[in-house]
């Protein structure tokens, strides 16, 4: 992150990525209901990716910490996250 951290821009990245989290979850359950995908594998998935996700958030925000910008910390979580579920959500939405 660069620049000056706002409360605001964190606000709305948080907000849009929740948005997006909950139209994966939709399209997810969706496809595994009608048997689009396979919900085991698809089960798997989710846990894998959400332990990966905040694994990847914690370092993003630990190494902000260390690097004396701790204000950044937090921007830096929401952002991997946030490109987490855009890429479930292009991933689900395609093909």
């Amino acid at each position: 992150m660069h620049g000056k951290p706002g409360f605001t821009t964190l606000f709305s990245d948080a907000f849009t990525m929740s948005v997006a989290a909950n139209a994966v979850i939709a399209v997810r359950l969706t496809k595994m209901a009608f048997g689009v995908v396979d919900p085991h594998h698809e089960s798997g998935l989710m846990v894998a990716e959400k332990l990966d996700a905040a694994t990847e958030a914690t370092m993003a925000a630990t190494v902000a910490i260390f690097s004396g910008e701790a204000h950044h910390a937090a921007g830096c979580a929401v952002a991997v996250y946030k490109r987490r579920v855009d890429r479930n959500l292009r991933r689900l939405t395609s093909g």
